[in-house]
């Protein structure tokens, strides 16, 4: 009733749309429009086109392409206005549509403002050819040098990394305004070139023509969170109160500020900021304290922060997943996302990059590939390639390495990234297929793109776990050599180049390639250095490896064993004692063993070495029995070597049965479909005890098993392992 007293206090229902924003009013007034016989003026319909397809849901935009339908010759406003309703849109990609029909119908030319709305549609899509198609009929039609034709295509090439194209553009530009400064400075963050940033808004501020405005600083903001610079920052910061008014009550900026400060790791100063902003708090600068807390190692922190939000976006559930995802507490990531889930908000692309971590790193296969079905596989898998390399990482990771070379070999060419490639190598090196990895580096190289430090440790890791050392040698060799890569071998090159020599045996070259590295060799060194003497009887040099190792890490019980064991294998066993006696002294505890299995409902499973306490506890307990009973039939006898001294044989023998991945494999074995591969992931490096009942395991019960432990993936199948007992 008042909508009707108020249209018949107006002459014509069309005013009302000026202050109208709800979908069922409008149709109320159109309806209006109808009775009072203007819908056949071009000018009514016109603004009911602009109204409906501006009104920002998917019910206006379809009604608008109703009405818009219904006309035999739409004029050029009509077509840039329904243009720029879908680039505002779900469906980008109609704009596109709508463009290539107006320009088959040959009625009107476009003009300047068609070219910016288009531009931005082409900047909203997963690949750079449509962009590039309108950027020629921007020349065609001569509007390059249209100062909003030009940001826009500025924006399209930032967006897609084209930073030297857009750059070109920026530079040709006869006149530029803050927005073009604003975009490319934008685009150089994005693409991780602060510097570039940096450089350009000193360029801006020295021309002292135009002075920066708040998404200026919105912008250099994000580049020193890139650059991890707070000092920078706050410099900036200081520039903001110098340069613009009223700072307390800009909620987009003020939240920019808390962002910089929290992924900066200054928290007290991002949480004073926060608590002065006088608004009501963004989302977004709730979601940066949360991540700022869970970077800094405050979880309980960030999750109270979590829990005070009055309302949550997927930016916010996203921040404490990948915090709990960063913080190695990745069953807790999965519970939170299986709550966001519950509540019907769908993911992002950030979302599923964190939620895909944390089932890589507990092996999580059933969730991870509902997933890549669910959200991943028929939409955004290639044009989102962080994305692309997470669910590689994430199949290969959960044992599934058919599935995450398939997912590879389907990437076009052009989306194979450096990302891309680092994934599927160090997937292959985890299970072992050195020559397959070699394979996919030399695509790497015949595509163009120059491997990085990421992949030589990849394809050394490869060689490694698969006895590759004379193309590992030559691999090494290449980084740096006068026809080479020019990659200075860090760290982590030198650490593969040791454990390959050291697992086959050329235990003098492997220490001799120590003694001669440019810098001091780390723990993971000497640790590869002492498993590899461990394994080949070396004592010599292992004692050597060992005692550096307790002299940098002085409390890691697990190094203190590791030179026990290497003792104990060599009959030396008053040695040994006195290394456990230490051991002893310090308080020094080995790390518990734990490990996880995933039934096909997606459930995980945690088991905890000699933990009864699970709730199929004395099931598992019986599956033992006739697990020991099979494997005693056929010929195994337990090995205890590596289990302490001052405990009698038979105790060594429970505590051995009662390995983690013992009573996870018994578990699987009960409740794991017969046809279903076991899937087990293991924090610590599976004992020889373990590898030896598991391969026999595989042969009585006529299961396959698959092991990710520390090291690499074992897969165990009638009765050998794929790593052919060398790990």
């Amino acid at each position: 009733m008042m909508w009707k007293r108020f249209l018949s206090e107006n002459s014509s229902p069309l005013c009302l749309l000026e202050s109208c924003k709800v979908f069922k009013q409008g149709l109320q007034i159109h309806a209006q429009i109808i009775v009072n016989g203007l819908h056949h003026q071009i000018f009514s319909r016109s603004r009911l086109i602009s109204f409906f397809s501006l009104l920002g849901c998917k019910d206006g935009l379809d009604h608008s392409r109703r009405l818009f339908s219904q006309i035999d010759c739409p004029n050029l406003f009509m077509w840039n206005t329904m243009i720029r309703g879908y680039s505002r849109s779900d469906s980008p990609r109609e704009a596109i549509v709508l463009y290539t029909s107006m320009i088959a119908n040959g009625i009107e030319p476009p003009n300047n403002f068609t070219f910016p709305f288009l531009l931005n549609s082409c900047a909203r899509l997963s690949g750079l050819e449509p962009g590039q198609e309108v950027h020629s009929h921007v020349i065609k039609h001569g509007f390059e040098s249209d100062l909003f034709v030009r940001n826009a295509l500025i924006h399209l090439y930032s967006v897609f990394g084209n930073l030297n194209l857009a750059r070109t553009l920026f530079d040709e530009s006869l006149v530029r305004d803050i927005v073009s400064y604003n975009t490319l400075i934008k685009g150089y963050a994005e693409v991780n070139k602060p510097e570039y940033a940096l450089c350009l808004f000193g360029e801006m501020q020295n021309a002292g023509v135009l002075l920066p405005d708040e998404y200026t600083f919105v912008a250099l903001f994000s580049v020193c969170s890139v650059l991890n610079e707070p000092n920078i920052g706050k410099q900036i910061h200081s520039l903001v109160y110098k340069n613009l008014s009223h700072i307390d009550y800009n909620l987009l900026l003020k939240s920019a500020i808390v962002d910089m400060y929290a992924k900066c790791g200054l928290m007290k100063i991002a949480e004073r900021l926060f608590n002065t902003i006088r608004t009501s708090k963004s989302a977004a600068a709730w979601s940066s304290m949360v991540s700022g807390y869970a970077g800094s190692g405050e979880i309980e922190a960030a999750r109270r922060l979590f829990n005070q939000m009055d309302k949550r976006d997927v930016i916010s559930w996203t921040a404490m997943i990948s915090g709990y995802s960063q913080a190695g507490q990745c069953s807790a990531a999965l519970e939170l996302f299986k709550e966001m889930e519950g509540l019907g908000i769908k993911p992002d692309e950030v979302t599923l990059v964190a939620v895909l971590s944390a089932c890589a790193r507990l092996g999580a296969l059933h969730l991870g590939k509902r997933l890549y079905h669910q959200y991943i596989e028929n939409g955004i898998l290639n044009r989102n390639t962080i994305l692309t390399a997470a669910v590689i990482d994430m199949f290969a990771k959960c044992g599934s390495i058919d599935s995450a070379l398939n997912i590879f070999h389907g990437v076009p060419e052009n989306m194979k990234t450096g990302s891309v490639f680092n994934s599927m190598i160090y997937g292959l090196a985890q299970h072992g297929l050195g020559e397959t990895a070699l394979k996919v580096f030399r695509e790497l190289t015949s595509t163009g793109l120059k491997p990085d430090e990421v992949t030589f440790v990849g394809a050394l890791c490869a060689c490694s776990h698969s006895g590759l050392v004379d193309e590992g040698k030559k691999l090494f060799d290449s980084m740096f050599n006068a026809i080479g890569f020019g990659i200075k071998p860090r760290m982590e090159h030198y650490g593969c180049m040791v454990d390959l020599l050291g697992r086959y045996g050329c235990l003098e070259e492997a220490y001799d390639l120590v003694q001669k590295m440019p810098f001091a060799a780390n723990s993971v060194i000497w640790r590869a250095l002492l498993s590899a003497c461990r394994t080949h009887g070396n004592v010599e040099i292992g004692e050597i490896a060992g005692q550096k190792l307790l002299e940098m890490e002085a409390s890691h019980g697990a190094r203190y064993v590791l030179l026990s064991n290497m003792l104990a294998d060599a009959n030396q066993w008053e040695e040994a004692g006195q290394v456990r006696k230490a051991m002893e002294d310090h308080g020094i505890r080995k790390p518990p063993g734990w490990s996880y299995i995933e039934l096909i409902n997606g459930t995980l499973h945690r088991f905890l070495a000699s933990d009864k306490s699970h709730p199929h506890g004395k099931e598992i307990e019986v599956m033992l029995k006739d697990m020991a009973m099979r494997l005693k039939s056929a010929g195994y006898v337990p090995n205890t070597a590596q289990v302490m001294f001052d405990i009698d044989e038979e105790e060594k023998e429970t505590v051995v049965s009662f390995h983690s991945e013992k009573l996870a494999l018994a578990f699987g074995l009960m409740y794991c479909s017969p046809t279903e591969i076991i899937r087990i992931v293991k924090n610590l490096r599976i004992c020889i005890d373990c590898h030896k009942a598991f391969k026999l395991v595989s042969q009585i019960y006529g299961r396959e098993i698959t092991v990710r432990d520390t090291i690499r993936f074992h897969h165990f199948r009638n009765g050998s392992c794929s790593c052919m007992d060398f790990w």
